[in-house]
């Protein structure tokens, strides 16, 4: 190659470079002018006096409708020139439970030496990523009254968050209205990701912790070694003939006036299996019944949250569908959000039956697992494990014996579990040792969004 051709060389890419890019704005522009309604009105109102002047002959009528037309015009070049040199920052969390609030950081940088930026907005948009899943959109506005130059602004926006599911941040706008107000520019900037919505958590009463307690007293037809259990501190009752005198609180018990003894949940290391029928018919579903499946949803979840408290157990979540599914391993935080993603993502059941559930869980789990069963319509577990090509006669009532099923249909979550409040990041913390969360959690916050109002990328 020539001198003069490797001269040209880099002339030709640019020139080309600033065709392409065009051509791209052209096709699918990233900028719009929009005229404000007080616009609309200062336009109307110049127009007319434009024509009463050049129909009159009157000059001083001509001279006031053409200094009219500056504050128009400075504001059509003013707002353009306000976006020039902006970076935007988005931070959003890696997932939120149901029903929390949804907290959005934006950071607005002005990266002009001398001018401010002026009255900026931001208007963002969430939408459900599964089109077909009844989710909400939502639509997130910050405003920036001022930012200096080379400096910047931060805003916060918070809200309840959406029903569970995955959720997709759009493009984001930003605009302004300065320096008068009549006209509106808008830049487009291509900020995309996700983030997922946990199902609501709350809280297990007491009645669940003895339901579980008696099935696991049942297992293989004997009661557990209480010396190879553990027992936790749940709280204080008031005393009842043959409690022992050990388990009095005596501080407690001065101040009422009464004795109140210590209560105590059992707890074991046995296998859990959770075992959900999301089921729902095809047409006409009744929204007590898709309210029931949202509940057995959220008592699942709670369910994984609470064993994932303690090391050691292995814990398997599995659903029903044309494909039956299974997720297992040991209780851990990284299970529990794997695990909480997939309930988050679950979708309602039409086909499918817990017989074929039943022949997907490990050997393991049918022979010694505490099996916990949440339909959404009545079920006959002997029936079920007679279609079981996994169980033989004495596996099935040894596989019967060892289970809980609950119809979330008829209401028998209800005295279960109850609401338990804001959940999210606190109630992990509290109940996960600060070590093991703290090395998931050094993943989860994220501000991948970042990008210039010039459509060129910043760095944050």
């Amino acid at each position: 190659m020539s001198a003069d051709e490797k001269a040209r060389s880099p002339r030709s890419r640019g020139l080309v470079g600033r065709i392409a890019r065009g051509l791209a704005s052209a096709l699918v522009p990233t900028e719009r002018t929009i005229l404000t309604r007080e616009g609309w009105c200062y336009f109307g109102v110049m127009s007319v006096l434009l024509a009463a002047g050049l129909y009159q002959q009157v000059n001083l009528v001509l001279l006031v409708s053409t200094l009219a037309a500056g504050p128009f015009l400075t504001s059509w070049i003013g707002s353009r020139t306000l976006l020039r040199r902006l970076s935007v920052v988005r931070r959003v969390p890696a997932y939120v439970f149901s029903g929390d609030p949804l907290v959005v950081n934006y950071t607005l940088e002005n990266g002009r030496r001398w001018t401010a930026a002026l009255a900026l907005f931001m208007e963002d948009s969430l939408l459900p990523v599964d089109v077909a899943a009844p989710g909400t959109a939502i639509l997130p506005r910050v405003f920036f009254p001022r930012v200096p130059g080379r400096d910047r602004a931060r805003a916060r926006w918070q809200a309840a968050s959406p029903r569970r599911g995955k959720y997709s941040f759009r493009d984001l706008e930003l605009g302004t209205r300065a320096p008068f107000g009549l006209v509106e520019r808008r830049v487009t900037i291509p900020l995309s990701e996700e983030i997922v919505i946990y199902p609501k958590i709350g809280q297990l009463t007491r009645r669940w912790f003895q339901l579980q307690r008696q099935a696991s007293e049942n297992r293989m037809g004997k009661r557990h070694d209480r010396s190879s259990q553990q027992e936790e501190y749940h709280g204080l009752r008031d005393y009842r003939s043959g409690d022992s005198p050990r388990w009095i609180h005596w501080r407690t018990s001065a101040r009422r006036g009464e004795l109140m003894v210590k209560e105590f949940e059992q707890q074991n290391e046995q296998d859990l299996a959770i075992l959900i029928d999301p089921w729902l018919p095809r047409t006409k579903i009744a929204p007590e019944l898709r309210d029931a499946m949202e509940q057995a949803i959220s008592f699942a979840a709670t369910v994984c949250l609470e064993t994932c408290r303690r090391q050691g157990r292995r814990l398997i979540l599995g659903w029903t569908g044309a494909t039956p599914e299974v997720c297992q391993g040991q209780a851990s935080v990284k299970l529990l959000h794997e695990l909480l993603e997939r309930l988050a993502l679950l979708r309602p059941a039409t086909e499918g039956t817990l017989a074929e559930l039943i022949d997907t869980l490990p050997t393991s789990s049918l022979r010694d697992s505490l099996l916990i069963i949440v339909s959404t319509r009545p079920v006959n577990l002997a029936e079920e494990a007679e279609r079981s090509s996994r169980l033989a006669g004495s596996s099935s009532r040894n596989l019967l014996s060892r289970a809980i099923v609950l119809n979330a249909a008829q209401g028998e979550l209800a005295e279960l579990i109850q609401d338990a409040g804001s959940t999210s990041r606190i109630l992990l913390e509290q109940r996960f040792s600060s070590a093991e969360h703290d090395r998931f959690s050094s993943q989860e916050d994220r501000h991948r969004g970042v990008q210039s109002a010039d459509g060129k990328a910043a760095a944050p």
